[in-house]
């Protein structure tokens, strides 16, 4: 579990720390496919750092637990499947469209961005169906712990499905699909949680 335990800066600007030795010596680099983070000053290569962003909804509880909120979409199509791909940045696993809350940005809102931005779908009639904190819910930007808010969209399966940098491999599931493959923490978690409420929504 990262906690925010060492010197870091809480001065308005970005900042980015190695998740081993905290330095602000990181530089992204590809690796295949996928990204990693490099650290000039320990020499390591990791999946993520650990970043404190003005721009995102973040806060540090009393235990000095990183958090994060999040916000993602189920989209389904009209054979009750749910669009998925694969991340190919941290973590490596299937998902759905997804992503952080930015500052000033409602969960709503950030989760019609994700979808924009990750699968280049445009989505208005969303609604929430779950609103739960999920811990061990490891992000690339080094929280391990995030306020995490499921929406559900109708969307036909012909739409055209454009992803960004993030991912790889579209594909329609069943819930029982996706859960049965590798797949995020959260989106997991909401699956087993509040499978119904999804399928419902």
């Amino acid at each position: 579990m990262v906690k925010l335990d060492f010197e870091w800066k809480d001065d308005g600007q970005y900042h980015q720390y190695c998740e081993k030795c905290h330095a602000e010596t990181i530089s992204r680099v590809k690796d295949g496919e996928r990204t990693q983070y490099a650290c000039s000053s320990c020499n390591g290569r990791y999946d993520r750092s650990i970043v404190v962003d003005p721009g995102l909804v973040w806060w540090v509880d009393e235990e000095q637990n990183y958090w994060h909120e999040s916000a993602g979409v189920f989209i389904r199509n009209d054979n009750s499947e749910f669009l998925f791909f694969d991340r190919i940045i941290f973590p490596f696993s299937l998902t759905i469209p997804s992503g952080h809350v930015d500052k000033g940005e409602d969960a709503m809102t950030a989760a019609k961005r994700e979808v924009s931005e990750e699968v280049g779908l445009t989505v208005e009639n969303i609604r929430e169906v779950a609103v739960a904190d999920v811990w061990g819910d490891q992000c690339r930007r080094g929280a391990d712990v995030h306020r995490w808010h499921a929406f559900v969209a109708d969307l036909p399966s012909d739409a055209g499905i454009s992803l960004n940098h993030e991912g790889l491999n579209p594909q329609w599931k069943t819930l029982d699909e996706a859960i049965a493959s590798d797949i995020i923490t959260p989106v997991r978690y909401m699956i087993d949680n509040y499978k119904q409420q999804i399928l419902a929504g």
